[in-house]
């Protein structure tokens, strides 16, 4: 029997709600994101030449090039030869915890919409636990893991810091697919697809 994500709503919503709580977890509780951030050198002095700058909320790059161009210009390019290159993102104020908590919970929400409708696309319904479960945590990893490999890549993340994210992205994958698992509609009777007592 063909399946809508309707017939899916309760495992994207739970699987959402599971995630947020590993990833609360994860950054919150746990140790291996505690030092993920370090302190500039010289700190006042850097924050009050961004102010005195007046530099706009938005993300900077330094050596600054507008294009491939720019690196013929030799005191250009001697900049970019000698280093460091780097990134700086200017916020406004304090980050609105709440707005920014809510936004993530979206995210979730989203990537098990995709998830459902992959799902819903490959099986049907009173599908078996373990297929489901391979289905949608390979699907739900690659949401969660393989977004930001070119941020890596391209802006230079510490290999240590990418690595914890993917762990995480990995956890918060097998929690979706176990979700899905679990709560994948059978084909009658009750909607939980406990292995071993819906087939």
């Amino acid at each position: 029997m063909d399946l809508s994500l309707m017939d899916l709503w309760l495992p994207i919503l739970v699987s959402a709600v599971v995630v947020f709580f590993a990833s609360f977890l994860a950054h919150m509780v746990l140790p291996h994101h505690k030092k993920e951030w370090s302190k500039l050198p010289q700190e006042d002095k850097m924050l009050e030449l961004v102010r005195s700058g007046g530099a706009p909320p938005g993300q900077y790059m330094f050596p600054h090039c507008e294009n491939m161009a720019d690196l013929k210009d030799p005191e250009k390019k001697k900049k970019w030869e000698q280093g460091p290159f780097g990134i700086v993102r200017v916020c406004p104020a304090m980050p609105n915890m709440g707005r920014n908590l809510a936004l993530t919970f979206v995210t979730y929400l989203v990537i098990g919409v995709f998830v459902a409708y992959l799902a819903a696309v490959a099986m049907n319904r009173g599908a078996e636990f373990m297929p489901v479960f391979r289905f949608t945590a390979t699907a739900a990893i690659m949401a969660h893991c393989l977004g930001f490999i070119g941020h890596s890549i391209w802006y230079g993340q510490p290999l240590k810091y990418w690595l914890f994210d993917t762990i995480d992205g990995i956890v918060y994958g097998l929690l979706v697919g176990a979700t899905f698992a679990f709560l994948w509609p059978a084909l009658e009777g009750p909607s939980i697809n406990v292995p071993g007592i819906n087939g």
